[in-house]
């Protein structure tokens, strides 16, 4: 897959977020929240499921993918302290760097919230990694 026309979210590359005050912190401008970013890691052969499930919103399927660290598949979430706002964007590890594979997401709301609960039920395990 072709990724350069593909913003990175590891980067903020989206609109709706801008730097601002004193200490230049990326904002959701919308509601002019700050903004925080994770990432979590996944074995290779789940990199379709996480893909169908965050295109579907079938947030509850998160669960049964293995969350571990330092893994080829990245996915990075940016999102508000209020949890109205999240985008999520998954990496591939390529060439010693992770590169997007995917289109950035972006979920609010309910969605956000539904996401984000979801994400708050992984449990990063330490145990083997690639």
């Amino acid at each position: 897959m072709e990724t350069n026309h593909i913003a990175d979210l590891a980067k903020y590359e989206l609109p709706e977020l801008k730097r601002k005050g004193f200490f230049r912190r990326w904002h959701y401008m919308p509601t002019q929240m700050a903004v925080s970013k994770k990432e979590y890691y996944f074995i290779e052969y789940e990199y379709k499921d996480l893909k169908e499930s965050l295109e579907n919103h079938k947030f509850n399927d998160l669960k049964k993918l293995h969350c571990k660290v330092l893994n080829p598949i990245e996915l990075v979430v940016v999102s508000t302290i209020d949890e109205k706002f999240a985008a999520a964007q998954i990496r591939r590890y390529q060439t010693s760097v992770f590169k997007p594979e995917t289109e950035i997401m972006v979920f609010k709301d309910a969605d956000a919230v539904a996401f984000l609960g979801f994400l708050k039920e992984l449990k990063p395990d330490d145990k083997g990694y690639f």
